[in-house]
C-alpha cells in the first residue's frame, strides 16, 4: 500500500474518534467518497488539512492544561479553527498555542469561548445543531456534507467551503431561520 494512502486513512480514523464522530465511520466511505467529490479542495490539501488537524488535537490531548475535550479543530487550507468552550483565557491561549507549533498551519483562528457548560445546555446545542443540519440536508441547492456545524453555548459556528457566494448566502438564511436571535460565527469559504 502507498504510504501517503496509509497516512490519510490514519489520519481520517484518528480524527473522526477525536471529533466523536466514530458512528460516521460506518458507511464512511460512501460518505468520504462524496465528500471528497464535492469538497472544492484538491485531495493533498485535505490529506494535509486532516493531518494538521489531528495532530493538533493530539497535542492537546496530550497536554495536561488545556482540556481538548471540549474543543473542535477544524483545518482549511492550513487554517486551523478551533471552537468550543474551555474554562479560562489562559487555556485559550495554550490551545492556540499548541496549534500554532504544528507544522504546516498557516494561521489560527481561535474562537474558543471562555466559561462553563451545562449538561442541559449540552444538550440544547446538540439539538439545535440537528435541526440546523436536518434544514441543511434538506435544501437541494446547499451541499452540507462540506459544512460542519459546531453549536456552544448558544453559538452556531459554521465552517467549510461552498461552492459560491449565492450558496454561502442560502445557508447562512437557512441557519439564520433555525437559529433565531443566537449568535452564527461565519467561517464559510465560498470557492477554494
Amino acid at each position: 500500500m502507498n504510504l501517503r494512502y496509509l497516512l490519510l486513512s490514519f489520519a481520517l480514523f484518528t480524527s473522526l474518534i477525536l471529533a466523536g464522530c466514530a458512528p460516521a465511520v460506518v458507511g464512511g466511505a460512501a460518505f468520504g467518497g462524496y465528500k471528497s467529490a464535492t469538497d472544492k479542495r484538491s485531495i493533498g490539501t485535505m490529506v494535509d488539512d486532516t493531518i494538521i488537524s489531528t495532530t493538533v488535537k493530539s497535542n492537546m490531548i496530550s497536554d495536561e492544561f488545556v482540556k481538548a475535550l471540549h474543543i473542535d479543530v477544524d483545518v482549511l487550507n492550513g487554517v486551523v479553527y478551533l471552537i468550543g468552550v474551555v474554562e479560562s483565557s489562559s487555556q485559550k491561549r495554550m490551545a492556540a498555542d499548541i496549534a500554532r507549533g504544528v507544522d504546516g498551519v498557516r494561521r489560527v483562528e481561535n474562537q474558543l469561548l471562555v466559561g462553563k457548560t451545562s449538561a442541559g445546555q449540552i444538550l440544547d446545542d446538540t439539538i439545535l445543531t440537528s435541526k440546523i443540519r436536518t434544514e441543511l440536508i434538506k435544501d437541494p441547492d446547499i451541499r452540507s456534507t462540506n459544512i460542519d456545524i459546531d453549536t456552544n453555548n448558544n453559538v452556531v459556528t459554521l465552517t467549510g467551503i461552498v461552492q459560491s457566494q449565492k450558496e454561502k448566502d442560502r445557508v447562512l438564511y437557512v441557519v439564520q431561520k433555525v437559529a433565531g436571535n443566537r449568535e452564527i460565527v461565519d467561517n464559510l469559504s465560498a470557492g477554494n
